[in-house]
Formats: C-alpha cells, sequence, structure tokens
C-alpha cells in the first residue's frame, strides 16, 4: 500500500473498483457539519479535480452548501466493498470556479441538467407531485433540442486533502492494513495504523 503520493493512490483504487465492476466506484460519502455543530452525512459523486483536489457539484442552495459555508472543514469517505477497501480524506472545501462547475453541469444527462432546475435540495415540499411538476415545467422551458443553461444557483466545491486514511479489509484475523497520511508543509507522511 505504499506511495508517496496518497492522492495517485486514491486514484489507482478508485480505477481498480471500476476495473472490478463496482457500480458505485466515484461515490463517496461526504459528511459536513452545520452552523450549530450537528453532523451530516450524504453521498455525492467524486470529480476528479488536477492540482490533487476532489471535486462534487451540488445546488448552492443545498444543506451541504449551507454547511459548507459555516464550516469549510469535510470528510468523504469512498467505500468498495468488491475489494474491500475504503478510503477516508479530511480537508477543507472551498467553491469551485463557475467555470468549472459550467463544465460539470453540460457533462451531466438532459433529466439530470433539467431535474437541477426543477428542484430547490433540501428544501421542504408538500409531495412528490410539487417536484413531478417542476420537472414537467423545466421540460416545456426547454424542449428536446434545446440547449438547458446553467442554472444561477448551480455550484460546485473541491476538497483540498490534508489526511487520506487507506484500509484494506479481507482477513480472517480481522487485523486489516490501515495507513495514515497527514501533509507536513509540502510532504505527505505515512503512518501505519493499528487495525
Amino acid at each position: 500500500m505504499t506511495s508517496s503520493d496518497p492522492m495517485r493512490l486514491l486514484l489507482s483504487w478508485q480505477a481498480a473498483a471500476r476495473e472490478a465492476g463496482d457500480p458505485q466506484a466515484d461515490l463517496m460519502a461526504l459528511s459536513t457539519t452545520d452552523a450549530s455543530g450537528e453532523p451530516r452525512l450524504r453521498n455525492v459523486s467524486m470529480k476528479p479535480i488536477e492540482d490533487h483536489l476532489i471535486g462534487f457539484v451540488t445546488d448552492g442552495r443545498s444543506g451541504k452548501a449551507r454547511d459548507i459555508a459555516a464550516r469549510p472543514r469535510v470528510a468523504v469517505m469512498f467505500t468498495w466493498m468488491t475489494l474491500r477497501r475504503q478510503v477516508t480524506v479530511r480537508g477543507a472545501a472551498v467553491r469551485m470556479s463557475e467555470e468549472r462547475a459550467a463544465r460539470e453541469f453540460h457533462r451531466r444527462s438532459r433529466p439530470a441538467r433539467l431535474g437541477s432546475w426543477a428542484s430547490h435540495q433540501s428544501a421542504p415540499i408538500t409531495d412528490r407531485g410539487v417536484l413531478d411538476a417542476a420537472f414537467a415545467a423545466a421540460e416545456r422551458r426547454w424542449p428536446e433540442g434545446t440547449p438547458v443553461p446553467v442554472p444561477p444557483h448551480w455550484t460546485g466545491y473541491v476538497i483540498d486533502p490534508a489526511e487520506f486514511e487507506f484500509v484494506q479489509a479481507g482477513r480472517p484475523d480481522r487485523l486489516h492494513d490501515r495507513d495514515r497520511y497527514r501533509l507536513a508543509g509540502d510532504t505527505w507522511v505515512r503512518q501505519v495504523l493499528g487495525s
């Protein structure tokens, strides 16, 4: 499991999960803390960003966006059960550029782009019918063949990692391999951890 570059190791484990047929190889659980100190957890799709940053996109009005505005320290966890591997990353989340967020928006499927207009993420609604009606309105507004523009509330974040923890499980004695990498200046320092 040794590497001087934990981001490279993370990306290689993620690629191995894809090759193993894991349908959620890009999924990561994102943990934030709201303004009152309550933790929140949800799954988001990782968007790899150059310069060793991890990205994700969202509605800028969402709970996660409000949490990050109040407390930018976050953690994400990748779990690849097919390989019995897990990676946790801790760091600070900052907004990605509007240009990059727009590129990520245009990579989404047409239904997902319309859904970004139809839903105010995390806002209370009376029932599912509200979402369905808003989606139908978005379909009428931008009919097939019409480009769907980037919503004004669309944004993304990048996580600047300060710590990685890699776990390779699957041993019958449950003494799993665990390595932690912490950033010291410009150098990643590796520690082997007890299981």
